[in-house]
């Protein structure tokens, strides 16, 4: 992955403290730092584990691929007694201390390093409560296997993974076959892997926190689809840019396929003026009203 912006161009010190209150916010309102949703979807994960494997999770090798700064996933597995490992190629910051925040400027970044701070410090304690209240179970940091590792360049055996999940990771990684075939590699011919990928060309996909949501809420501000036009409102994030026609040229390529699900948002603003615009920049309709894909899939077969 790549600390860079998504068009290359410099983010302004007014664009970074704006994107910083807008995170404020999201955390604030639970957009981000939700214990439901964060137990739901865990609820998923466990029902995909046992319909796919036939496993519990206290029987699972289980591998979080981007677990990010809270690892809410890897600590729900790890409150369930899953064997399970959280990667991410940022410092995970559910703890925080002097030498880790240093760390974090070291490794990420000083942007970084305060970002996480100030989660730690407003919002992270009352989430770990919450969450273990919801789940109804503890959710611990005791003996919690999280690891600072590249998804192109997994560290582990190969066939040595029950379930690998990846949630809203793989739009921002630079060399996505890289990445699927290391999948490939680790996952055992009887696991499965679940990889959630938000699509960079919907109207939710330049990462601009005014449309995130956009059925629910829009911007009067930020026009739709800005970053596929005039961009003029840049995210301070990588991003790969990739249509979902070419993650499937990929998943297709690298591993067996057992199905997709896809979520669909922001068809009310697409206007034909506006779609016509953004054909002629190479986005189909599907490109642009297709939010998110949900890759079930398992290891490839050789073939004789």
């Amino acid at each position: 992955m790549k600390n860079v912006t998504m068009s290359g161009q410099k983010i302004s010190v007014r664009s970074k403290i704006k994107s910083a209150f807008d995170i404020y916010q999201a955390h604030k309102s639970k957009i981000f730092s939700d214990a439901k949703s964060a137990v739901s979807y865990h609820k998923d994960l466990v029902k995909y584990l046992q319909v796919y494997t036939g496993l519990e999770p206290r029987n699972a090798r289980i591998l979080d691929v981007g677990c990010g700064q809270t690892a809410t996933q890897t600590l729900l597995f790890h409150a369930d007694g899953a064997k399970v490992t959280g990667i991410d190629i940022e410092v995970p910051t559910y703890k925080m201390s002097p030498s880790l925040f240093f760390k974090v400027i070291k490794l990420n970044g000083i942007e970084r390093a305060l970002k996480s701070l100030s989660r730690h410090i407003l919002f992270d304690k009352n989430f770990f409560i919450e969450l273990s209240r919801e789940y109804g179970k503890e959710v611990s940091f005791e003996k919690v296997d999280i690891r600072i590792m590249d998804a192109k360049s997994l560290a582990f055996d190969p066939s040595c993974f029950d379930l690998i999940f990846s949630t809203t990771v793989f739009e921002h990684i630079d060399d996505v076959p890289a990445a699927v075939k290391e999948i490939d590699r680790v996952l055992k011919p009887s696991g499965a892997a679940v990889i959630f990928v938000h699509l960079f060309p919907s109207i939710s996909g330049g990462h601009c926190l005014e449309w995130i949501f956009p059925d629910k809420f829009s911007s009067s501000e930020v026009p739709p689809w800005d970053h596929l036009r005039d961009n003029k409102y840049p995210a301070n994030a990588y991003m790969n840019r990739l249509t979902i026609s070419r993650y499937r040229e990929i998943f297709r390529s690298n591993v067996e396929i057992i199905k997709e699900e896809t979520v669909r948002d922001g068809e009310r603003f697409l206007s034909k003026e506006l779609e016509l615009e953004l054909n002629k920049n190479g986005f189909s309709k599907e490109d642009l009203l297709t939010r998110s894909v949900t890759f079930f899939i398992r290891k490839k077969r050789n073939v004789n």
